[in-house]
């Protein structure tokens, strides 16, 4: 059974030959010689997503060009880079805060929505369908074979506008310019709609679509009121021309999710990670498979932002009860919670160590307690 075969068994609420085990790390670490034995066992064991050519949205939608200039610089200390996005609506600007000038780790000290008029020019801009190279798609999906899950990354305006703006403004014009962000939000989400319409011709097997937006979008930032307020009926509008034209939707939503699992396949997600447990998040996973394990695909809920401190049999264990609560019947896949498996900064290298270590442990006892058929948990 290839890498592909293997999920989409799990999709299909079936029990594949074992649990599928999805896992990645960060670029930096792919090349460092204390990683060979990792990239191994994921070359040949992990079931991942991949990520391949689906439509330019630009930046909130538009067509822009982007420039970055070092405005402000200390040497040794910080520096700040102006960041400019200029687009048929206007120009957005924002500023960022970069420690010692070299890290990849930053702090915004203004976002591209900064005011009323930002969100006023992103309501009135002129949209059209994003376009969609269709001949790199199928190269690159040719390319990936049974390897991996294809999948396209997908504009969600309302999470695309927490992120480009300041979150405590976003959610005041909630309250205050309602009008507004209904506009926005009707203009926008229609040019995705339209967008999925004029994708001609969809694959055969159909496309896979990725949003990261709602861990945005519920608690501790939004509840139930303004979430059916201003999400639920732009989503399944969105959710629902994608699957008259034969494709899934797959949301990555950190965070406190567990009371809004029902509501989001409800709207039409066919799938969901990371599912974090306590302390990051709120998911029981033996509940959320009861609860909508025969709609969605679950796949977590390996917590793994502490690899750098935790022993192989903290992780094992971790992996043999998300197993136990998630695997029989299929519809689920092993996923750690954190990104890029807790690879993704810099740490001293008997951190490190620890970390590429756990995550071996973490594939092997994948391999090891997803062999069909799974005990009870």
């Amino acid at each position: 059974m290839t890498h592909k075969d293997r999920i989409e068994t799990a999709w299909a609420f079936r029990e594949a030959d074992r649990v599928p085990i999805e896992i990645s790390i960060s670029p930096e670490w792919r090349q460092h010689p204390l990683a060979e034995r990792l990239m191994e066992l994921i070359h040949e064991h992990a079931d991942n997503f991949v990520k391949v050519p689906g439509p330019e949205f630009g930046f909130m939608g538009l067509p822009n060009r982007y420039t970055e200039t070092v405005v402000e610089k200390k040497p040794g200390e910080y520096e700040k880079r102006l960041r400019v996005r200029e687009t048929p609506a206007g120009t957005f600007t924002a500023i960022t805060y970069h420690p010692d000038g070299v890290t990849r780790d930053f702090h915004w000290e203004k976002r591209y929505v900064s005011c009323l008029g930002d969100l006023e020019k992103l309501a009135l801009a002129p949209r059209t369908p994003a376009l969609w190279d269709r001949q790199a798609h199928r190269a690159r999906t040719r390319e990936i074979g049974g390897s991996a899950m294809p999948y396209v990354g997908l504009f969600h305006p309302l999470g695309s506008l927490t992120r480009n703006a300041n979150m405590e403004k976003v959610y005041t014009w909630f309250h205050d310019e309602p009008g507004l962000a209904h506009r926005y939000l009707t203009a926008a989400n229609a040019q995705v709609v339209a967008t999925i319409e004029a994708m001609q011709p969809f694959p055969e097997e159909g496309l896979t679509f990725l949003s990261s937006a709602h861990e945005m979008l519920i608690p501790p930032w939004m509840g139930h009121r303004l979430f059916d307020e201003f999400v639920f009926s732009y989503d399944e509008a969105v959710y629902q021309t994608v699957h008259k034209r034969g494709g899934r939707i797959r949301a990555h939503c950190h965070g406190k999710c567990m009371g809004f699992l029902e509501k989001f396949a409800q709207m039409g997600i066919d799938a969901i990670e990371p599912l974090e447990c306590a302390p990051r998040g709120d998911v029981d996973l033996s509940k959320a498979k009861r609860l909508v394990g025969k709609r969605m695909l679950l796949s977590g809920n390996v917590v793994s932002e502490d690899f750098f401190r935790t022993t192989p049999d903290e992780v094992r264990e971790r992996v043999r009860r998300a197993i136990r609560a998630g695997a029989r019947g299929g519809g689920f896949t092993l996923r750690t919670s954190g990104g890029a498996a807790g690879t993704g900064t810099d740490m001293p290298e008997e951190d490190m160590m620890r970390v590429i270590r756990n995550c071996e442990t973490y594939i092997l006892a994948g391999l090891e307690f997803g062999q069909y058929p799974i005990p009870p948990a």
